[in-house]
């Protein structure tokens, strides 16, 4: 087989579990980015690109003979799908609008399917009239920053200025809160239209209102056969409504006495360790040498199965309850990563600020809980 070439685009953290991955392959690996890039000195060749141009990148791609272009990070999945476009490589769809990162284009794509239901929403606008509590969200960012729940006039002021303020487009959106039920994100790969593959199911923990950050992740998640089966069918309707059909997609769901709402999907691996740690130690498959055959469009589809249940868990204020399972992790077999760098327990208002003092994650023949 001719030498493969794959160009990320961005060469921060999130590269890394890809540049690994394409390295084990031996696959040649371009990667566009900041001068300062984390994984500048990693990759084959780096092309230095602060703006993301889209064009320059898709010349770029030709001259180099790239076979095919994957993102790094939630920032740059547009742009990859787009460049892989005009390169006239695979790529996600964009002719008819990006599906992977606008929340409110990706509830109106969705909205006739009946396979996942949805809340109500809407973008903001002064005046409009208002259910409480809603949930406001930022359009496009991601880690749940901007998310806030108002349950009046004055919660709704200061939530759509911070879901403003997250937001490249300066927009909010206000959704009907869905109390109770449990959340789920799906790992999926998309290898071509029509063709998708679910990889794993995560468990999720929220700490709740007022911002709903994510305080731990369990895999494989537990589900019945019967619900699997219509969160597969769910996640085929999802990803083909938006045009998510080639590499990593990272769904999230909740499901409430029994009925399944679609939440929002990003068009690239789940963070907090979900796809480079947690799903390959929980089912023996290589997530992100899988999403680069997509990308190269040499997938060919593998029977994945559990192996193993593990986890992450959070040092954050709200999994104080917890304490007596960090000391535990101190010295158990079955944590098999510790970032804690402190006793104290720190208040998270997002994702990313959830992992600021630190997380466990656990490998073992049963799920660890406390």
């Amino acid at each position: 087989m001719e030498q493969k070439i794959i160009a990320i685009i961005g060469a921060g953290e999130g590269a890394l579990p890809i540049i690994k991955a394409a390295k084990e392959m031996g696959v040649t690996v371009v990667a566009y980015g900041r001068n300062d890039s984390l994984a500048k000195d990693q990759v084959d060749f780096f092309v230095e690109e602060n703006k993301f141009d889209i064009q320059f990148m898709a010349d770029n791609c030709r001259e180099l003979h790239v076979n095919g272009i994957i993102p790094s990070s939630e920032l740059s999945t547009e742009v990859a799908a787009r460049v892989a476009h005009k390169a006239g490589l695979l790529g996600n769809e964009v002719e008819n609008g990006f599906g992977g990162k606008n929340k409110f284009f990706m509830r109106t794509k969705v909205a006739s399917l009946t396979s996942a239901r949805q809340p109500k929403f809407q973008l903001y606008s002064e005046g409009m009239d208002i259910l409480y509590p809603v949930v406001v969200k930022s359009v496009d960012a991601c880690g749940k920053r901007g998310v806030s729940i108002a349950y009046n006039e004055v919660d709704l002021e200061k939530a759509v200025q911070q879901a403003k303020e997250n937001s490249s487009d300066g927009s909010a959106l206000v959704e009907e809160y869905l109390k109770g039920g449990q959340e789920y994100s799906i790992e999926c790969l998309s290898y071509g239209k029509g063709m998708h593959q679910v990889v794993q199911y995560t468990e999720k923990e929220s700490a709740g209102p007022p911002h709903f950050v994510e305080i731990a992740h369990h895999q494989p998640a537990n589900l019945s056969d019967e619900m699997k089966a219509r969160i597969d069918r769910a996640a085929w309707d999802i990803l083909e409504a938006l045009g998510l059909n080639c590499g990593m997609a990272h769904l999230e769901i909740k499901i409430i006495d029994n009925e399944i709402y679609f939440i929002e999907v990003g068009a690239r691996g789940g963070g907090d360790h979900i796809s480079d740690i947690l799903t390959p130690l929980s089912t023996g498959f290589d997530y992100y040498k899988a999403a680069i055959e997509c990308h190269l469009g040499i997938y060919q589809p593998k029977e994945i199965k559990n192996k193993a249940y593990t986890g992450i868990y959070f040092h954050s204020k709200q999994n104080e309850r917890l304490k007596p399972l960090f000391e535990e992790a101190k010295t158990a077999e079955w944590c098999i990563k510790n970032t804690v760098i402190k006793e104290e327990f720190d208040e998270a208002t997002g994702n990313v600020g959830a992992s600021n003092s630190g997380y466990i994650i656990y490998c073992s023949d049963h799920r660890i809980t406390i």
